[in-house]
């Protein structure tokens, strides 16, 4: 694993860690209410559709039919189907298993939406962010043109950032839960683009396509 993986790694595992124990502990609940409230003095009804469709497209069954279509395509099965699936599934489960840990409450009396279970982290960001996030440091490895990955990575913060402010918007969400969402799913996409790499550097992934090395498999498997 290279050492720019490591690091945004242990950068995104410890943001992770600073931002559950200070929301854990109370310290962001006046900054939370302050920029909920922000949100709130500027719904209007054009708006609040805008962002309920933002919020539908931001779901996690909207990533797992891209990832089956991805799955589905030869061309993108190997490079960009396989690690989304595993992403998403990653994120997907850690997210579960946060929320009943923390068991922090959504904001309530504000919400323009019906939703029910925990509220941090935010699975809409956690999972979005793993998502979107490994498919774009996927592009931006196998992309040759500089202007493509520039516009691909800027889509997809503008993107996961519209989702974020989406679930705060409508009530549903602290903005901390948003940001630790952010964080979290950042350290799965960074985890399996990690992993990703790995299988490059012992030729375990053809270097053309990223289909697995079924000769070199075989040869380690016999000896």
């Amino acid at each position: 694993m290279s050492k720019k993986i490591t690091i945004s790694l242990v950068a995104t595992a410890l943001l992770s860690i600073v931002l559950a124990v200070l929301t854990v502990t109370g310290r962001f609940a006046a900054l939370d209410h302050s920029l909920e409230y922000a949100l709130y003095a500027l719904r209007t009804p054009g708006l609040t559709t805008l962002l309920k469709i933002i919020t539908t497209i931001g779901e996690w069954y909207v990533y797992a039919v891209v990832t089956l279509l991805l799955l589905a395509l030869p061309r993108t099965r190997w490079k960009y189907g396989l690690p989304a699936g595993v992403a998403l599934g990653i994120s997907a489960v850690l997210n579960t298993l946060l929320k009943l840990c923390f068991a922090i409450p959504r904001p309530t009396g504000h919400r323009l939406i019906t939703e029910t279970g925990f509220g941090f982290p935010s699975g809409h960001a956690m999972i979005g962010t793993a998502f979107v996030g490994i498919c774009v440091l996927l592009f931006v490895r196998y992309a040759d043109k500089r202007a493509a990955k520039l516009i691909a990575s800027v889509a997809a913060v503008l993107f996961m950032l519209a989702v974020g402010l989406s679930r705060v918007y409508l009530g549903v969400h602290n903005p901390t839960d948003i940001i630790a969402g952010y964080a979290m799913g950042l350290f799965c996409a960074v985890g399996v683009r990690g992993i990703v790499d790995l299988l490059h550097k012992r030729n375990l992934l053809s270097s053309t396509d990223s289909r697995p090395n079924l000769t070199l498999l075989r040869s380690r498997k016999a000896s």
